[in-house]
């Protein structure tokens, strides 16, 4: 079925339909099934279920003998009352008998019966399956927030709009045109401009693109702009009212619309949805039944599903969420219930099992990393619980486990923030706990550039591991406060502190403080030029890891060793460090190891004579640091913006601005594919004549299949010069054409296979 064919259709005198082109098409199309008898529009309250019924209303009524009738269930009040309605539409006289009535004026003819708002009736589905059965030609298009149960009903869930994955894609997500569109009813000079995408972006987000709660803010534009509505919109529901007087009451307030769905349900179904309030960015099974401590949770989450108050998605394990305006009404719910204490202890206490489970001694798994990930907002509302309830030990236990999600994700300042929370707390100064607890925060807040307090926390903590007389802690405590001056640059003291540090971890047997202890002294001893010292300790720490099986450990050694071997322009043809950190880095969620590898490999294509290569990866550097609170730590930060500098100082001002914009907006495939081709850029075997660095980097694109026009792009140079680039590959490589010169680059390995699995990652 054309799209186009259903939706080019005269005027209604109503504003065109937004982001619905689909479900038109679908919905059109199954009624027209000789098959189909029921169609269902499922969703939530708000989702526009009555306008796309409408909707298909004035597009197919035409296909049917006795056309399209719309029969408008709201007002009933018992499910004994739907047969009379149906037939009073059709003008029908019931008599007796509706059912009789509509046969005998209906007969066998074809007729759309659309029942709008039938959740509240239940009960009717022995109607519907008696009108498919006394009236042949019937089709009836149903609306429903819960599942009807009907035997070959066939059910199309309507969702919200969907809404931009980025500010620069707004004007193409249906969401934020259904707001700008109302939004010009009441305020005509409203654009969608770049100036405020971001923030109208943000709005539709905020209220899960739900159409009824877009028009209702909307409208809030008389009396405030939309940098203003998005700050109200921390509390929606007390935003979101004073809808059109000729809509139906419930559509006149979201409030109202959500609460029609709550009144619905049982009691156990009303008490397992105000338990939902209290998560936040969605749930497991594991942590519902948790939090409402009822077995049959997962009976009643099913049900729930059905009143489209809860949404699956994608995702392993599974999850269910609910849209924001929904979950604030469930909150609401709970804030007012005697439960609520009970229901945020439980959620509390969940979610700091999980965050403990995954992170005994800094070991956390790729699978816990990124259950966190997902569960970060429940996790810091359970800190939140913890800090107002003043229970410092399972707040800093909290804290605590979360350093390495914190660190490997670059959320620095929030670490800082509620560490600092935290230790503000009340209770004893001297234990192990803080200890860990300041050694948490400094490190936290040497990565923010909040030296002063770093070095601070750092001393508290090592004062405490002294005063409790664990000399295997007080060096773990040493080497932290050691790692915080390096970061400052104070590296003799620092240095001096690493070799303490060190023997005492040797002296104790702790292997992982050793080789976290060589990689920061290695680190340091490069910073003070003293670099055979450095490879040295470097190298041991690289033992270290390989020894303890720790393949993240590995990769941030790896790296460093990398980095300063092209710093000094030592020899390692073939890049082993540096390909032995990007194996762990392509595998891992680690946007501090990301952005720091994607640094050191655009100093290789540095030294190989590729500048728009290198300049590509240190853009993309730059962004993928960009998603992180901190900067690149003991001065490299300041290292990467002098070679930028030094790179755009030597190319022509068109190439170097084509090559950044180039990697700073890439994907994550395409600057995989610059790291790719600045690997494989390496001298050429001898059975293959020598390319040039250049033809090298177009090789690594053209492989792919990349038209001359979109390499020039890419690489800041003329399409045509893309071709003589080629055409001289093809000549001195005696080959035919661009396929057998791709089957050169795979067979040659200058562009990329496939690589190991993933793999663990410890913190550094």
């Amino acid at each position: 079925m054309d799209v186009q064919r259903w939706t080019e259709r005269p005027g209604t005198g109503e504003p065109a339909l937004v982001g619905r082109d689909v479900e038109l098409v679908l919905a059109g199309d199954l009624l027209l099934q000789p098959d189909v008898r029921v169609v269902v529009l499922r969703g939530p309250g708000g989702v526009g279920k009555t306008r796309v019924a409408r909707e298909v209303q004035r597009l197919v009524h035409a296909r049917f003998e006795r056309g399209a009738v719309f029969v408008n269930l709201a007002p009933l009040a018992g499910p004994d009352q739907v047969l009379p309605a149906v037939a009073h539409a059709l003008g029908v006289r019931d008599g007796s008998s509706p059912l009789d009535a509509l046969e005998q004026a209906v007969g066998d003819r074809s007729v759309l019966l659309i029942l709008d708002n039938l959740e509240h009736l239940p009960g009717t589905e022995g109607d519907i399956v008696a009108l498919c059965a006394r009236l042949p030609g019937a089709r009836i298009l149903a609306t429903s927030r819960r599942v009807l149960r009907v035997r070959h009903a066939r059910e199309l869930p309507l969702p919200p709009l969907a809404l931009p994955a980025r500010p620069q894609d707004a004007a193409r997500s249906p969401a934020v045109q259904l707001f700008v569109q109302r939004a010009q009813e009441v305020e005509p000079e409203f654009a969608l401009t770049p100036d405020n995408a971001a923030t109208v972006s943000a709005v539709c987000t905020a209220l899960g693109g739900l159409p009824l709660a877009l028009e209702l803010a909307a409208a809030r534009l008389r009396a405030v702009d939309v940098a203003g509505l998005l700050a109200w919109l921390d509390t929606p529901l007390d935003v979101l009212d004073g809808g059109p007087l000729d809509d139906a009451p419930r559509a006149r307030s979201l409030r109202d619309a959500v609460r029609w769905s709550y009144d619905l349900l049982s009691t156990d179904e009303q008490a397992v949805f105000t338990a939902c309030g209290g998560f936040r960015g969605g749930f497991t099974l594991d942590a519902l039944e948790a939090v409402t401590g009822r077995p049959d949770a997962r009976t009643i989450l099913i049900a729930l599903v059905e009143h489209s108050l809860i949404r699956r998605t994608e995702g392993t394990p599974a999850r269910w969420t609910l849209l924001e305006p929904v979950r604030e009404f469930a909150a609401e719910v709970l804030r007012d219930s005697p439960h609520a204490t009970d229901v945020a202890e439980r959620h509390a206490r969940f979610y700091l099992a999980l965050a403990a489970a995954g992170n005994p001694e800094h070991g956390a798994g790729r699978d816990w990393l990124n259950r966190v990930h997902v569960d970060h907002t429940n996790i810091v509302t359970a800190l939140e619980h913890f800090i107002a309830r003043q229970a410092v030990p399972e707040a800093q236990q909290l804290v605590s486990a979360l350093f390495d999600y914190w660190s490997t994700q670059g959320r620095f300042e929030q670490g800082v923030a509620l560490c600092r929370r935290v230790l503000a707390l009340p209770g004893d100064l001297v234990t192990a706990e803080r200890a860990t607890l300041l050694t948490t925060a400094a490190l936290m807040a040497s990565r923010a550039e909040r030296h002063h307090d770093a070095e601070a926390w750092c001393q508290a903590a090592l004062a405490i591991r002294r005063a409790l007389g664990d000399p295997r802690e007080e060096a773990g405590a040493m080497s932290i406060l050691a790692d915080v001056l390096s970061n400052t640059g104070t590296y003799g003291q620092a240095i001096d502190l690493f070799r303490e540090a060190l023997a005492l971890a040797e002296a104790h047997g702790d292997v992982a403080a050793q080789a976290h202890t060589l990689h920061n002294l290695g680190f340091a001893l490069e910073k003070t030029g003293a670099y055979p010292a450095c490879v040295t300790y470097l190298d041991r720490a690289l033992a270290l890891w390989t020894a303890l099986g720790q393949p993240v450990g590995e990769a941030y050694t790896s790296a460093v060793r990398a980095r300063v071997t092209l710093l000094h322009r030592d020899v390692d043809p073939e890049q082993t460090h540096l390909r032995r950190a990007w194996a762990v880095g392509r595998h891992v969620d680690d946007v501090v190891l990301e952005e720091a590898l994607l640094y050191i490999t655009s100093l290789l294509a540095d030294r190989r004579g590729q500048p728009s290569l290198a300049v590509r990866l240190a853009a993309a550097s730059v962004a993928t640091g960009q998603r992180s609170e901190g900067v690149l730590p003991g001065g490299c930060h300041a290292e990467r913006q002098h070679f930028i500098e030094d790179w755009r100082a030597a190319m022509p001002e068109h190439q170097f601005a084509a090559a950044w914009s180039a990697g700073a907006t890439a994907a994550p495939d395409a600057w995989a594919a610059d790291v790719e081709c600045a690997l494989r850029a390496v001298e050429p075997t001898t059975a293959a004549p020598p390319l040039t660095a250049r033809e090298l980097e177009v090789l690594a694109w053209v492989a792919r299949g990349h038209s001359d026009k979109k390499v020039a792009l890419t690489l800041g140079i003329s399409a045509g010069t893309v071709g003589k680039h080629v055409a001289s590959m093809l000549g001195k490589l005696e080959l035919h054409n661009r396929v057998e010169l791709a089957r050169f680059a795979l067979d040659h390995r200058l562009i990329p296979v496939e690589d190991s699995g993933p793999v663990g990652r410890p913190s550094l």
